[in-house]
């Protein structure tokens, strides 16, 4: 065999490797059909997030910007996520898609355009659902950013 055919095999080699190797890589399995997420009149879950391996939700849900002031909106997404949770539910409101946060913990920002947050934890006894100041100046029970 010549030099110059051991070099062409060579770089035909090299060349070739990548692809071999690309090409036995694991295929990424088809994620099967998962459940639509839920909604209502005025309100979308974005996103659960489950705190650490409790079990237990925070449900990020993104309100109609047009209808943030209007509590019934508010009311009808807490009916439908926290029936199926009777001791421990978390729910938090936003009004802009870009604001919902991929964790439970978000950025000064996404805290600055959070609408209202539900708690119910039955064990330590709470439930409250307090709106941004923005949202019910007249609440008592309102947050301000």
């Amino acid at each position: 065999m010549s030099m110059r055919s051991i070099g062409v095999a060579f770089i035909a080699f090299v060349l070739a490797w990548p692809v071999a190797a690309w090409s036995q890589q694991p295929k990424p399995q088809s994620q099967q059909p998962t459940q639509p997420l839920m909604s209502g009149d005025g309100w979308r879950l974005v996103r659960s997030v489950q705190l650490g391996t409790t079990g237990k939700y925070i449900h990020m849900v993104l309100i109609d910007a047009k209808r943030d002031a209007d509590k019934a909106v508010y009311g009808s997404a807490l009916r439908s996520l926290c029936r199926s949770e009777p001791d421990f539910c978390r729910v938090r409101f936003w009004n802009a898609a870009r604001n919902v946060p991929e964790t439970i913990t978000f950025t000064e920002s996404q805290f600055k355009t959070l609408r209202a947050e539900y708690i119910l934890n039955r064990a330590g006894g709470i439930e409250e659902l307090r709106y941004a100041c923005t949202v019910a100046p007249d609440n008592k029970q309102c947050f301000s950013h």
